[in-house]
Formats: C-alpha cells, sequence, structure tokens
C-alpha cells in the first residue's frame, strides 16, 4: 500500500466518520423508545449493577414489551461514563460501529482478494467508499440499533473465517467471532448457524486434515450458544419472533398439516424475493426508520448497474474460496428478514446489505480497469461521490429532519423543558400507542435515579424476567409526572395538568371538563403537536 493508497484509505475513513457523527444529536431529531431502554439500561448498570426492571446483568435486556440482545446496551456504558445521558450518547456505539464497519471492510478485502495486491487493495478501497456512503450503511450508523453492530461483529466473523481456509488455526478464533455476534442481534443466530455449515460441508476436506482445530471451533461455537438455549425455555429468546414473524398466524390457522407447511412455504418464496428485489433494494424510497431515509432506496439508483456486473463477476471467479463464501452469504443473509410478517424492512438484514456493498463494488472495479485515462476516473469518482452525497444530503439532513421528527419523539424532548414550568403541579402525560415509549424517553433523559424506576417498574411485572408474555405498558412516574393512559374519571382538581396529542382530547371532553389551554408544543414548522390543558372540573 503506497503513500497516495493510505491518503485515500484516510479520506474514506474520515468522510465516514463525520458522515455517521455530524448532528448526530439532532438528526433524526428525538429518540426512540427502544434507544431510551438501552441508554437508561446501560445507566441503571453504572450506577447499580442491575437493569431498569431491577436484573443483576442480564443476558437479554426486557424492554418495551420485548427483550434487546445484550451486547450493545453493555458497549453504551463507556459513552454513558464519558458524556452522561443524551442522544448522542445513546447512538456513539453505532456511529462508531459504522466507521469500524468501513474499515474492516477494507482489511477483509484488500487482505482475502486472489488477485494481485495492488489490485486487492484498489478493490479494497472502492468497497470501504462504497460502505462509506451507502444510504442504508449511515441510516442505520445514526439511529442505535443492535443490527448495526451486529453487522460489524459478524463481518470480523466472516474475515476469520475466510482466513481460517488459509491457516486453519484460525477456525476457533472465527467461530468464537461469530458465536459472539449472535449475541448482538436476531439475524446473526440464523447467519451464522447456516454460514458455518454450508462452510464446513464445502470445504470439508480443509477440516478433515484438521479434525482437532474444527472440532475445537464448533464446540466454542456452541458454548457461545448456550445462553440462547436457556432463554428458548423460558420463551423469551423467541419473543420478538412471535411478534414480527407470519408463522403463529399460519400454524393458528384453519389449514391441515400440510396446508400450513404450504402455506409457510409460500410465504416465505414471498417474502425472500422481497428482499432481492431491485426494485427494492435500489429504487423504492423508505418511510419510516427501520427502512431508510425519504426518496432513496437502501442503495443509490446508480449502482444497479454495477450490482449486476459484479453478479456476473462473481459467478465467473465462483471457484475462489472467497468468492464462495459471498456467494453463501447473498443466498443465506436474506433468510431471517424473509421469515418475517414486513414486506420490507433493511434494518433485519444489514448482514446481507453488507454483501451486496461487496458485490457493487467488484462491478466498480471491473469498470474501473476499464479507464485507462486517470483523469477520467478520477472525473467519474468524483462525479458519483459527490451525487450520491448531495442527494443522500437533502433527503437525510433536510426531508428526513421535518419528516420523521415526530415518529422519532421530537416533541416528547421538547416537552421536558415545558415541563419544568409546572413542577408544583400534578401532571399526566397521555401513554398510548401513539406516545409508545415516551415514558422512559424522558426518564433516561432526565437521568432519574435507576433506584426509583428499577422500584417502580418490578412492582409492574406481571411474569418472570424472561417470558413469553411481557407486559409493555408500564406507568412511568418522574417526580410529579406520570405517563399513563388518560382517565377521565380522574381528570379533576385545580392542581392537574393533562398533556396529549390532539386525538387524546375530543371537543366534548374539553367541555366536559372544562379544559383550559396552558401550552402547545410545536412540530418543526410550528404547527402544535402536544397540548397541555388544566381542569376546572371539582373532584367529587
Amino acid at each position: 500500500m503506497n503513500k497516495f493508497q493510505k491518503l485515500i484509505l484516510i479520506v474514506v475513513v474520515i468522510v465516514a466518520f463525520i458522515l455517521r457523527i455530524y448532528l448526530l444529536n439532532r438528526v433524526p431529531a428525538g429518540l426512540h423508545a427502544d434507544e431510551a431502554s438501552q441508554g437508561f439500561n446501560a445507566f441503571s448498570l453504572i450506577k447499580t449493577g442491575k437493569d431498569m426492571y431491577g436484573k443483576s446483568f442480564p443476558i437479554l435486556f426486557r424492554a418495551s414489551g420485548s427483550y434487546q440482545p445484550p451486547i450493545y446496551t453493555y458497549l453504551t456504558i463507556i459513552p454513558t461514563i464519558i458524556f452522561g445521558n443524551s442522544i448522542f450518547t445513546v447512538k456513539t456505539v453505532s456511529a462508531l460501529s459504522g466507521v469500524g464497519l468501513v474499515l474492516l471492510t477494507y482489511l477483509l478485502i484488500s487482505r482475502l482478494l486472489p488477485n494481485s495486491k495492488k489490485e486487492a487493495v484498489t478493490l479494497g478501497l472502492i468497497t470501504a467508499g462504497i460502505v462509506a456512503i451507502s444510504p442504508w450503511a449511515i441510516h442505520f450508523s445514526r439511529l442505535a440499533v443492535e443490527a448495526n453492530l451486529g453487522v460489524l461483529i459478524f463481518v470480523a466473523g466472516v474475515y476469520w473465517l475466510a482466513s481460517s481456509l488459509k491457516k486453519i488455526s484460525l477456525f476457533p478464533l472465527a467461530c468464537l467471532v461469530l458465536g459472539i455476534s449472535t449475541h448482538a442481534y436476531y439475524s446473526e443466530r440464523v447467519i451464522t448457524v447456516l454460514l458455518l455449515a454450508f462452510v464446513v460441508i464445502i470445504y470439508r476436506d480443509v477440516f478433515l486434515k484438521a479434525k482437532k482445530t474444527a472440532i475445537l471451533g464448533l464446540g466454542i461455537f456452541t458454548l457461545t450458544l448456550l445462553p440462547h438455549l436457556f432463554l428458548l425455555a423460558t420463551g423469551a429468546l423467541t419473543k420478538r419472533l412471535t411478534q414480527v414473524s407470519y408463522l403463529g398466524t399460519v400454524s393458528q390457522g384453519g389449514l391441515g398439516y400440510v396446508g400450513k407447511v404450504l402455506e409457510i412455504g409460500k410465504q416465505f418464496i414471498n417474502h425472500y424475493l422481497i428482499y432481492v428485489s431491485p426494485k427494492n433494494l435500489f429504487f423504492d424510497p423508505g418511510s419510516s426508520l427501520g427502512r431508510t431515509t425519504p426518496d432513496l432506496g437502501v442503495y443509490y439508483p446508480w449502482m444497479l448497474i454495477p450490482f449486476l456486473i459484479g453478479l456476473g463477476y462473481l459467478f465467473k471467479n465462483r471457484q475462489n474460496n472467497f468468492f464462495k463464501i459471498i456467494g453463501v452469504l447473498l443466498l443465506i443473509a436474506p433468510i431471517p428478514a424473509a421469515l418475517t410478517g414486513d414486506l420490507f424492512y433493511p434494518l433485519r438484514t444489514l448482514d446481507y446489505l453488507w454483501v451486496i456493498a461487496l458485490v457493487i463494488s467488484l462491478g466498480c472495479w471491473v469498470v474501473w480497469r476499464k479507464i485507462n485515462n486517470k483523469w477520467v476516473k478520477l472525473l467519474v469518482t468524483l462525479g458519483v461521490v459527490g451525487y450520491s452525497l448531495i442527494v443522500f444530503g437533502i433527503s437525510y439532513f433536510v426531508i428526513f429532519k421535518y419528516e420523521l421528527a415526530i415518529g422519532s419523539g421530537e416533541p416528547y424532548v421538547k416537552l421536558m423543558s415545558v415541563l419544568d414550568r409546572y413542577r408544583g403541579r400534578d401532571v399526566r402525560v397521555d401513554f398510548s400507542s401513539r406516545a409508545w415509549g415516551v415514558g422512559i424517553r424522558m426518564t433516561y433523559l432526565k437521568t432519574v435515579d435507576p433506584r426509583f424506576v428499577q422500584a417502580n417498574l418490578k412492582s409492574q411485572l406481571k411474569t418472570d424476567y424472561y417470558s413469553q408474555d411481557v407486559n409493555a405498558q408500564e406507568i412511568f412516574k418522574i417526580d410529579n409526572i406520570t405517563f399513563e393512559p388518560l382517565d377521565w374519571e380522574k381528570a379533576c382538581g385545580p392542581n392537574l395538568i393533562l398533556v396529549g396529542d390532539e386525538l387524546s382530547f375530543s371537543l366534548q371532553q374539553i367541555l366536559e371538563h372544562k379544559l383550559q389551554e396552558e401550552f402547545t408544543v410545536p412540530d418543526y414548522l410550528g404547527k402544535p403537536i402536544l397540548f397541555g390543558y388544566s381542569t376546572k372540573t371539582v373532584c367529587k
């Protein structure tokens, strides 16, 4: 690697860092409930060694009606110690994971590509650049999502796994890292098992020559899965799958056994094809935090052509060990997402999107080699990168900032400072499906004493900590503020402030309870989103 190539790599990593850190505490605006749960659990562990339910160092975190994989929360302890509770803090691990993925991708490609060292370094730089500017990679790096950390650990496992085909002593390390990735996100629990199975079968001659090392590696991988087996018995391991999958719906239908199997197969094929559809990958705009930014697919439209070229190159060189692994990943990576009921939800398949990035990079590399004039190469590169960054900047830092501010809880973050004026009043904030997670958001950002929260939430547990049945609508309390569904029979007294959105208060309720508007909380465009009312009704 010469000095110029080192400079290019440094520039790529800096660009990736800026795209993932710039205005991280403001865009996307607000804080999602899952992010707040991770942040507060990290804060609670620091202060008490227990999570917000009073569980000592859990192997799966109960939160918001489901469970969250543990590694992200435990790593969030580090930035929490440094920065305290904030929106920036809880997203730090994800942002740094995104930057790390860019650098790790370069190392993987530049060291494992079978071509000459010069070609391998060039392709490594191209691939790192593609990952650095891809919409999905930036978008999910700016959210506190376990999947972004999961793909980083998984790719590290793939690196060691591919390396072990040349140096078998690395196989136990690969198995350990792949096993750890199953504790980072749900998808890896499926993909790692399938990947190891395919690799061991395809390269059985390699592993038969080193049986002890192979058995040791698989034994280590099995040991990392033991916590999952414990959770499987409690129902907590499969809780999230039952919430998002179509399997339970089909099994409860009136079809016979054969009919259910055929229906599940039909559903699986349909959903699998949705995730490999070029329309969804390159053209279909996102519409939620679980997808990508407005007016953009998970990749830029121009990437379709190099993707198709890359597929051709991958097929032509399919006998190469590294390309075989990439081919296997292309086939198995969409499987976890295909088992869920959503038509297209990229968050659940970041490993697959990373593999797509590799294929796109192969296509870009093929085109790059056919351009002989270095100035043409420079202009094409600057043009494509510049266009991509401008399009993403408009979509993400302008449109996305305004369109999804409400969905990410931005008005409730503003509400905190407003409620500071009513410290002497009894405040009740409507905790409905539209305001899901408002209690944990404020609890985290206000750094409420974890011991108080633990006592409150533990008293509301209806089942064991690890259970298939998880209540999602806990009542949160912060000093004079209570987050719960509005009870109009108790909505009385001169000391009461009621807070909710426009659907929380009907005209009849406003008149019947003599509600008087105290304040409003606007969105970015100035439209009132939240309303605070006092009541003149006397308690009976």
